[in-house]
C-alpha cells in the first residue's frame, strides 16, 4: 500500500517498507560486533531502504582512503575498483563523504555529465544513485551508496527519510565500535591482569628455592597449562643444551619427551632452533608447525616420526638472559590449534624467562658461594691445623732457644766473671815486673807495656760482657723515670771527664717514662758517652737531646756533630763487638750499643741510628706510649 502526504506519492516509505525497516532496526539492536553490523547494513539495510543494490565503504584506520566493506546485488567485477579509493578521488560517493552531504543523482545522464570519472564503471546502468555519508555528529564514518534500476525523482521527504536511515546505520556502527573497543579494552585488562598474576606467581615460585633444578621444575609446572601445553628449560652442559626441567599437560607424554631429548641431544653449535636462540639471544617463534617443516628438517624417518608423535602445533623459544648473558633457553609448545603463539606472547614469555634467568644466576651464585665457603672452611681448618702445629713447634723451638740463651748468658756471665781475676793478676804482676826492670832495658819495657795494654783491654771487654749478661738477666724494677733528671745527671758525669774540651749541650723538654731507672741510666750513659767520644775531633762540639711524641710512642734522640759513620754499615752498630772505627782512632769494646739494644727491647721499645760520614750521627730510642708522663701536662697518657 502506498502512503501519501499532501498528495505526494512516497514509494520508498510504504507500510511494507517501514515494516522492513523496523525489522532491520530490531536486527541491528541484536548485533554488537562491528563487522556483523556492517554486513547487516549491506545485506539487509540496503534492501530495507527500498534500493535495488548498493555498497558501503568505511574510512580506513589511517584516515587516507575509503575501504570497500561489501555490496548488495552487485557482480564482483562491478565493484573491483572500490576496494580502496583515496579521499582525493573525484567520485560522487567520495565527494559526499568529504562534504558531509548526501548526493541524489536521479539520472545516468546527470552522473556522466557531472562525474565523468565514474562513467566507465556504470556503462550498463540506467537508473538513479544516492550517496549517503554515514554521519555521527558531523563526524563521517564512511559512505553508503544506493542504486535504483529506474531513474526517479526523490522528493524532499524521501531525501530526508534516506538520510535519517543512513544516520541510524552510522550510529549503530559507531555504537558497535564503541562496544567492541570496550570489549577489547576489558579483554586486554583481563589479559594484563592474568599476566601480572602469572608473573607474580612465577616470581614467588622462582624465589622459593636456591636449588636450580627445583626452581626450574616448579616454573615449568606453573607454565603448564597457563601458557602452554608443555614447557621445557634447557641449560648448557659441556657442548650440549640439556633439558633440566620439563612439564607436559599429559603425564603420558613426559616420558616420550625425555626419551626424545635423550635420543636427539641438542649441540650448542648446531643449526637447530634451540641452539640458535642460545647463541644469538633472540626469540624464535613458529606460529604453526607444519608437516612440511618436519620433513624439511633433513633427519631420518625415526626422527620425523618422533616429532610427529609429540603433536606439536605451535612453538616459542626465548633465551634465559641475565645481565646481558644468556644462561639457557625456555621453550613453550602447544598441541591444539586453539592455542597458537604470536608475537604478542613474546614480551610476557621474555619477562618470565628473564626472571627465571635471574633465579638461575642467583642459584648458581649461591651454589658457587657454598662451594667457596666449603673450600675456605677446609682451607681455614688446614691453616688452623698448621698454625697449631707451627705454634707447637715454635713453643718447642722457643723453649730450646730460651734454654740455649740461658746457657749462653750463664756462660757469658761466668766466663767474663772468671776472666777478670786472671786479668787483674796479669796487670798486677806486670806492674811489679815494670818496677824491677832497669830503665835502660827499653825493649823489655815496650813489651811489658803491650802486655799491660792488652790486659787493660781484656779487662774492659770482660767487664762489658759481664754488664751485658747482667742487664739481660736482671729482673726489671718498674717505676717512673724522669728523663729530664736522668739526662742532666748523665751530662754532669760526662763533663767531669771532658778536661779542657768545650761541649755545647742542648736539652729539650723530656718526658717521664715507666721503666727500670738503673737500666735506663746505663742506656743514656752509653749514648751520651758515644756522642762525647765521637765529637772529640770537633773544635765546637754540639750535642742535642730532644723528644718527639707520636700516637703510638715517645722517641728520644741524641744528636751530635761528630765524625758520623757510613749508614750502609749501621746494622752492625748494635751487635756485640761490632765497631765501625779503629782502636787507634777511638777507644771502645763494641759492647755498649749491644747493651743499649738489649735494655730497650726489654722495655718494649726499639733503637736505631742515622748518620752521614763527617756530618754527625743521631741515635733514636723509642718507648711505647704506655704510662708515659708528659712534662707539660704532668699526667700519664693513656
Amino acid at each position: 500500500m502506498n502512503i501519501c502526504k499532501n498528495g505526494v506519492r512516497m514509494p520508498l516509505s510504504t507500510e511494507a517498507k517501514m515494516q522492513d525497516w523496523l525489522d532491520f532496526v530490531q536486527l541491528l539492536g541484536q548485533t554488537d560486533q562491528p563487522q556483523h553490523v556492517a554486513h547487516a547494513v549491506i545485506d539487509e539495510g540496503i534492501k530495507a531502504m527500498g534500493a535495488d543494490g548498493g555498497f558501503m565503504s568505511l574510512l580506513n584506520p589511517a584516515g587516507t582512503e575509503l575501504a570497500f566493506i561489501g555490496s548488495y546485488a552487485y557482480a564482483p567485477h562491478a565493484v573491483a575498483f572500490l576496494k580502496a579509493v583515496p579521499l582525493s578521488a573525484q567520485l560522487p560517493f567520495v565527494l559526499a563523504y568529504n562534504r558531509r552531504e548526501a548526493f541524489f543523482l536521479e539520472s545516468i545522464e546527470q552522473v556522466r555529465h557531472e562525474y565523468p570519472e565514474v562513467a566507465p564503471h556504470i556503462r550498463d546502468f540506467h537508473g538513479s544513485i544516492v550517496d549517503l555519508p554515514l554521519l555521527v555528529d558531523r563526524s563521517a564514518l564512511g559512505v553508503l551508496v544506493l542504486s535504483f534500476r529506474e531513474p526517479r525523482t526523490f522528493t524532499a521527504y524521501e531525501r530526508t527519510f534516506l538520510q535519517v536511515l543512513a544516520a541510524q546505520c552510522a550510529q549503530t556502527i559507531q555504537r558497535s565500535r564503541a562496544l567492541d573497543q570496550e570489549r577489547q579494552a576489558r579483554q586486554q585488562a583481563e589479559e594484563v591482569q592474568e599476566r601480572f598474576a602469572f608473573l607474580a606467581a612465577a616470581t614467588q615460585t622462582l624465589n622459593m628455592s636456591l636449588d636450580v633444578g627445583d626452581t626450574l621444575q616448579a616454573l615449568t609446572r606453573l607454565a603448564v597449562p597457563r601458557l602452554a601445553d608443555w614447557c621445557s628449560v634447557s641449560l648448557p652442559q659441556d657442548d650440549f643444551l640439556v633439558p633440566v626441567a620439563v612439564a607436559h599437560e599429559d603425564p603420558k607424554q613426559m616420558e616420550m619427551v625425555r626419551q626424545f631429548a635423550k635420543l636427539y641431544p641438542v649441540m650448542i653449535g648446531s643449526s637447530g632452533t634451540i641452539a640458535h636462540v642460545y647463541r644469538t639471544g633472540e626469540p624464535q617463534l613458529i606460529p604453526v608447525v607444519t608437516d612440511q617443516m618436519i620433513q624439511a628438517s633433513g633427519r631420518d624417518e625415526r626422527f620425523i616420526d618422533s616429532v610427529r608423535a609429540l603433536r606439536l602445533h605451535s612453538m616459542l623459544y626465548v633465551p634465559l638472559t641475565a645481565h646481558g648473558r644468556t644462561l639457557g633457553v625456555l621453550g613453550l609448545a602447544s598441541s591444539h590449534p586453539d592455542r597458537t603463539f604470536s608475537h604478542q606472547d613474546i614480551p610476557v614469555v621474555l619477562e618470565v624467562a628473564g626472571r627465571a634467568a635471574l633465579a638461575v644466576e642467583n642459584a648458581s651464585l649461591h651454589t658457587a658461594l657454598q662451594q667457596e665457603l666449603e673450600r675456605r672452611t677446609r682451607a681455614q681448618q688446614e691453616v688452623t691445623d698448621l698454625n697449631t702445629l707451627l705454634e707447637h713447634r715454635v713453643q718447642e723451638r722457643t723453649q730450646e732457644l730460651e734454654a740455649v740463651n740461658a746457657e749462653l748468658e750463664a756462660f757469658s756471665y761466668s766466663a767474663s766473671h772468671d776472666l777478670r781475676a786472671p786479668v787483674r793478676h796479669v796487670k798486677s804482676f806486670s806492674d811489679l815486673l815494670q818496677r824491677r826492670l832497669s830503665p835502660d832495658d827499653s825493649r823489655a819495657i815496650h813489651l811489658l807495656s803491650q802486655i799491660q795494654n792488652a790486659a787493660t783491654r781484656m779487662d774492659e771487654i770482660t767487664r762489658g760482657l759481664l754488664d751485658l749478661a747482667t742487664f739481660t738477666r736482671m729482673e726489671l724494677q718498674w717505676s717512673p723515670v724522669p728523663l729530664q733528671v736522668l739526662i742532666q745527671e748523665g751530662i754532669a758525669t760526662q763533663t767531669l771527664d771532658l778536661g779542657d774540651r768545650q761541649v755545647e749541650w742542648d736539652v729539650g723538654p723530656l718526658p717521664t717514662i715507666w721503666g727500670d731507672e738503673r737500666l735506663l741510666r746505663r742506656v743514656f750513659e752509653n749514648l751520651l758517652g758515644n756522642a762525647v767520644k765521637y765529637t772529640r775531633p770537633r773544635l765546637e762540639a754540639r750535642i742535642a737531646i730532644q723528644a718527639e711524641t707520636t700516637a703510638a710512642e715517645v722517641i728520644v734522640q741524641v744528636v751530635d756533630n761528630g765524625v758520623g759513620f757510613d749508614p750502609a754499615l749501621g746494622s752492625k752498630l748494635f751487635g756485640a763487638f761490632q765497631r765501625l772505627h779503629r782502636d787507634e782512632e777511638f777507644e771502645g769494646t763494641g759492647v755498649g750499643l749491644a747493651t743499649v739494644q738489649r735494655i730497650i727491647k726489654r722495655h718494649g721499645g726499639g733503637v736505631w741510628a742515622d748518620a752521614e760520614p763527617g756530618r754527625g750521627a743521631t741515635f733514636s730510642v723509642a718507648f711505647p706510649r704506655v704510662s708515659v708522663r708528659l712534662p707539660d701536662r704532668g699526667q700519664e697518657a693513656e
